[in-house]
Order: C-alpha cells, then structure tokens, then sequence
C-alpha cells in the first residue's frame, strides 16, 4: 500500500475493510456447505465485527469514507467467484495478504498517538493470515475458532 498520509492510508485500508466486508459476506452465504464453507463464513463474521470499529475510528480522525463505485463492484465480483475457483483465489490473496499486512504496520507507525488502542487493534488483523493459511492447508474450520477468540479477546 502506498499513501501520502495517514488519512490517505487510512482510506485506503477503510475501503479494503468494505471490500472484504461485501465480498465476504457474499461468499459466506455461497459457500457455506463447501470444505472451505467456514472460513468464509468466519471472515464474514470478522469484517462484521469490523465495520462498526473502523467507522467509529474514522469519525473520530475526522476521515470521510464512502466506498466508491469500484470498491462496491470489486467486493460483488469476488463475492460471485464460482466455487470451483475458492481455493484458487485464496492461493492467489494469500501471499498478497501476507504483504497488506506489513503495510498496515507502516500504516499503524504513520498513525495519530491518541488513536494508539484503535490502530494495535487494526494491525491484529494479521489474523486473517492466519485464517486464510488454514483453509489452505485443508482446516477451514479453524478459522471459525481464530474469529471467534478473536472477538471474544476485543469485547
């Protein structure tokens, strides 16, 4: 991720989060019943739990975000992945992720002191690595458990 600011970054990072938020709730509700059915519908429940936080985060940094019209086409089209593709496609963000998470630390280091608790919660989202390495390797039902501790440990 490049940016020119924190605000830039923070954007940037905000229509991330509704991209996955779109997506990942559209291919919870498809492929549920499928060998990869929980991690998708653990990622869904993840960015539910998001959205209300970064919203929060963001009207208090006084940042405006409203997804655009590719941030919303994007999320619809991955979300209509044909299922024989998933695991192609988690192979693929894999590696990508693993990057966007080194970003969101620069990210976080670039960020306003006052908002310190915010931006720890946000690099904690390296867990979804986590989850997309285990329905990688066959055990997508360990994702569900992963967002659930992870929940549990911010409330």
């Amino acid at each position: 991720m490049k940016f020119a600011d924190f605000a830039d970054g923070f954007r940037l990072e905000l229509a991330n989060r509704e991209f996955a938020r779109s997506a990942m709730t559209l291919l919870a509700a498809r492929a549920g019943g499928c060998d990869s059915g929980p991690f998708w519908v653990g990622y869904a429940k993840l960015e539910e739990f998001n959205a209300p936080r970064y919203r929060a985060a963001a009207r208090r940094m006084k940042i405006s975000f409203e997804p655009d019209w590719r941030t919303r086409t994007r999320g619809w089209l991955v979300g209509h992945t044909p299922m024989p593709l998933l695991h192609e496609l988690l192979r693929i963000a894999y590696p990508r992720t693993v990057e966007y998470a080194e970003d969101i630390r620069r990210l976080k280091d670039a960020g306003p002191p006052r908002e310190a608790a915010f931006l720890d919660y946000m690099i904690r989202q390296d867990l979804q690595v986590r989850m997309m390495h285990a329905a990688l390797i066959g055990t997508a039902s360990e994702a569900t458990a992963l967002v659930d501790e992870f929940i549990a440990s911010e409330r």
